[in-house]
């Protein structure tokens, strides 16, 4: 009999057996079957790693774990979760576990304030009316606000954005914008709308803004506050009003979680608000707080009917 029309298992058989020609061919398909679990079996690790595994098996995978998988999570924002599984069980309940977890989903690490809930009146922010806060300053962490004077005047191009929703503004200081370009663009349906360009001497692709129009105000007062946090920490607010109102509350605590404004729309909040529901201590109270965070080249003062907020996502006008 050929060799390639026996089974090379015949090999581990007592001798007598080696020589029968049926048993040879009898054993043939055990063998490609086996070969199979084989190369299965050596690859087998790959499976169990959330990095290499096929996207077909994430759920079996973080079933392993009971962890439920959010179907409308892309497949590398699973990867990881599935990846970081046990060590957030062992983190569940703690602030370090809420922020990498809220850091999975939405690539942003928020700010919790713990024992900490807003109190009375809250416009914008924390509770402040206009005016721009320096990055490294929480509202939630001021403590206390100076007036300064006096107050310091600038110039603005003011870009009145059409939008069908609701309708805005946006300030730029003109000190900041070295060239102000406007023209006309089709859209999707074939209709001209205007579009403004602001090209600011620090970046080197301008702001494009449509359907929009530009205009002019000058000698727009920011009255100017010095702002204490509890890390002594002191930096220059410049703004119309300013109200510093938080108390602390056992059993409570603020998740501050700041969004650029152009990736606002990419983040589903209410993925977010099931996060903070299932990481955060039993029997304990949270405030979610959502805030857009604009350049420190554009003033977004109140103005009523225009761009106006008082809480989180009331809009007067």
């Amino acid at each position: 009999m050929a060799d390639d029309k026996k089974s090379r298992y015949l090999q581990y058989l007592p001798a007598i057996f080696q020589e029968d020609p049926f048993l040879g061919r009898f054993l043939l398909p055990f063998e490609e079957v086996i070969q199979g679990f084989d190369s299965l079996l050596s690859e087998i690790d790959r499976f169990f790693d959330p990095s290499t595994t096929d996207s077909d098996f994430l759920p079996w995978l973080a079933q392993w774990l009971a962890l439920v998988i959010d179907e409308e999570w892309d497949e590398a924002k699973r990867r990881r979760l599935i990846a970081e599984a046990v060590e957030l069980y062992r983190r569940r309940g703690t602030v370090s576990g809420l922020k990498r977890y809220l850091e999975i989903y939405a690539g942003l690490i928020p700010e919790i304030y713990e024992c900490k809930w807003p109190g009375g009146m809250q416009i914008g922010m924390a509770s402040r009316i206009g005016g721009t806060v320096p990055e490294h300053i929480s509202m939630s962490g001021v403590t206390e606000a100076s007036r300064v004077l006096p107050p310091v005047y600038h110039d603005y191009y003011v870009v009145s954005i059409e939008d069908s929703n609701a309708p805005y503004r946006i300030y730029y200081r003109t000190s900041l914008v070295r060239e102000v370009e406007v023209g006309s663009e089709t859209d999707g349906n074939g209709h001209e709308q205007p579009y403004v360009d602001i090209h600011l001497h620090s970046e080197s692709e301008p702001v494009h803004h449509v359907p929009a129009t530009v205009g002019r105000r000058d000698g727009l007062v920011d009255e100017r506050y010095i702002l204490k946090t509890r890390q002594g920490i002191e930096a220059e607010y410049r703004g119309d009003s300013f109200l510093v109102d938080q108390e602390e509350l056992p059993f409570c605590f603020i998740v501050d979680v700041r969004v650029p404004i152009h990736q606002v729309d990419q983040v589903r909040w209410d993925k977010v608000r099931d996060i903070v529901e299932t990481e955060k201590p039993a029997h304990t109270m949270y405030y979610l707080r959502l805030t857009p965070v604009y350049s420190e080249h554009v003033l977004h003062p109140m103005q009523i009917e225009i761009r106006s907020r008082i809480g989180v996502d009331t809009v007067i006008g």
